[in-house]
């Protein structure tokens, strides 16, 4: 598809092994995470932890008011967030997306402090302890 379009810029690779996705996701320029009007709320998008895990620069499509819109209010720098279903404001994310650099310090730091499996098992743990 991409070969009969003259899309040089994109590559279909067969099925990958899971142990091969954080450095798939590093060879990303940009990761997309397009959530519907009023979902952002519902759950915070999996594919989002491995992304801000490898330092990845995401375009999140959220409302300000929802997690993901608090998330990158909070955290600035930690993605770029854009009004969702808007092809204006995802085409001008991917652009300012693609103006940082590659690797998102704040994306990876938040990872290593929030997502960490240990550090989110002492916070469970002190949060039933009280």
């Amino acid at each position: 598809m991409a070969q009969q379009r003259g899309l040089r810029n994109m590559q279909f690779f067969p099925l990958q092994s899971y142990d091969a996705l954080p450095a798939l996701l590093k060879m990303g320029d940009c990761h997309l995470v397009v959530q519907k009007r009023g979902a952002a709320d519902a759950v915070l998008p999996s594919k989002l932890t491995n992304i801000l895990a490898v330092g990845g620069n995401a375009v999140i499509t959220a409302e300000a008011h929802t997690e993901l819109g608090q998330l990158c209010e909070t955290f600035p720098g930690i993605a770029v967030c854009v009004e969702p279903e808007s092809v204006e404001a995802l085409v001008a994310g991917i652009r300012q997306a693609l103006l940082l650099p590659k690797h998102n310090t704040v994306a990876r730091e938040y990872a290593e402090r929030t997502l960490d499996k240990e550090n989110v098992l002492r916070q469970f743990i002190n949060d039933i302890r009280g």
